[in-house]
């Protein structure tokens, strides 16, 4: 689910202006835009067009109330956004229910938005990002699941970093990691002593045996659901949640090249991490599931059928964005922007997501580091704060 705040003035004015225009030009010009799209009908032979009937100033836009004539349909409508947009030089909403509400946006949004200027929000929720809207948030508890693509150097990594970030900021003693960090562990592994980190895997075996412990947990922990008579932990007293991030899913792939015993391995991991996005939420696991190129054999149906919220960063063809959001889109993102994503539940919108780097983010958690035993051979029970 997706939720938002409005922008407050003191981030507006760091937000990037659109023209000069002046606000009483745009009834003019919008007026202008139904001629020239001949949006209205024709009553006694003559051609009636949508007539204004309110204007109300906002803090993030300016709402034009139309009277519409009789006849005219939303199918008519629907050219009237992106031609607005294209004649007004900026963000337009425009919605027809009884009356026609039309909505142009005061900023644009911005190029690039730091993690320091992220509201504090409560419940299990991340930030997703800043657009003309305002600040954009989503809640783990509603939805459990997530996967997010994206060409490298867009920004992926560092959304997972802004997750991780605010939600040990947030829930310091109830909040646990699971990291499969699938590029040899360069971009996770020196979180690794942070207490509230239990594993960061580097390689698929790495990854096998840290799944294998959170099969085990979970089949613990879907005990203790049966004991009580519990059937969703948004519903019972427990606070804590684990978090199983993969970073670069594409590696947990079966490859025809690889042996058997390897191809097994992998398959084991698949279906492990398929059972955590089927049967986990419920039971305090969550899912975020990330690749750098979406496909049947990247991303697999279990996980995406049950990753409600999908996030796309830049991709290079329609195909992957299809396969990453159910949508076109991703394609067309700008390339000289970083950090610029696509977010779809039942909705979809375009966000500005925060940046943060490794300075930032130790320099923030370092007050969780903890000095930890390095042992090959562990258990559930010695890994995992017990939900229960």
């Amino acid at each position: 689910m997706l939720e938002f705040f409005l922008l407050p003035l003191t981030v507006g004015a760091a937000a990037v202006a659109f023209g000069r225009r002046r606000q009483e030009d745009y009834e003019r010009d919008i007026d202008n835009v139904f001629r020239h799209l001949k949006i209205g009908t024709t009553v006694r032979n003559e051609h009636v067009y949508p007539k204004l009937v309110a204007k109300e100033k906002k803090d993030l836009y300016t709402r034009y109330v139309y009277r519409v004539p009789l006849g005219l349909t939303k199918k008519t409508l629907e050219p009237v956004k992106e031609v607005l947009e294209a004649t007004l030089d900026r963000y337009v909403e425009v919605r027809f229910k009884k009356w026609l509400y039309i909505d142009v946006f005061h900023h644009a949004m911005p190029e690039k938005v730091l993690y320091k200027d992220v509201p504090d929000r409560d419940g299990w929720v991340i930030v997703l990002g800043l657009n003309e809207k305002g600040w954009h948030f989503h809640d783990f508890d509603k939805t459990p699941h997530c996967t997010i693509s994206g060409t490298t150097r867009f920004g992926k990594t560092v959304m997972l970093k802004n997750i991780m970030t605010y939600l040990i900021e947030h829930h310091p003693d109830d909040v646990e990691f699971v990291v499969l960090d699938m590029k040899g562990g360069l971009e996770f592994g020196r979180y690794k002593n942070l207490k509230q980190v239990v594993d960061v895997a580097s390689n698929p075996v790495e990854a096998f045996n840290a799944l294998g412990r959170v099969k085990v947990f979970m089949e613990q922990q879907e005990a203790v659901f049966k004991k009580n008579g519990w059937s969703n932990v948004v519903n019972t007293p427990i606070q804590k949640r684990l978090f199983v991030i993969v970073d670069e899913g594409a590696q947990l792939a079966p490859d025809r090249f690889m042996t058997k015993e390897e191809r097994n391995m992998l398959l084991e991991c698949q279906h492990i991490l398929g059972e955590v996005a089927r049967i986990g939420g419920a039971l305090g696991f969550r899912l975020i599931f990330c690749t750098q190129y979406p496909t049947a054999d990247t991303l697999p149906r279990q996980v995406k059928q049950n990753a409600d919220l999908k996030i796309t960063f830049r991709l290079p063809t329609g195909y992957a964005s299809q396969v990453a959001i159910d949508d076109y889109g991703a394609e067309e993102l700008p390339s000289d922007i970083k950090g610029r994503a696509i977010v779809k539940t039942h909705e979809k919108m375009i966000v500005q997501t925060p940046l943060i780097d490794d300075d930032e983010m130790m320099k923030r958690l370092e007050v969780y580091r903890v000095e930890k035993r390095n042992e090959t051979h562990r258990t559930a029970n010695e890994d995992f704060i017990c939900f229960e």
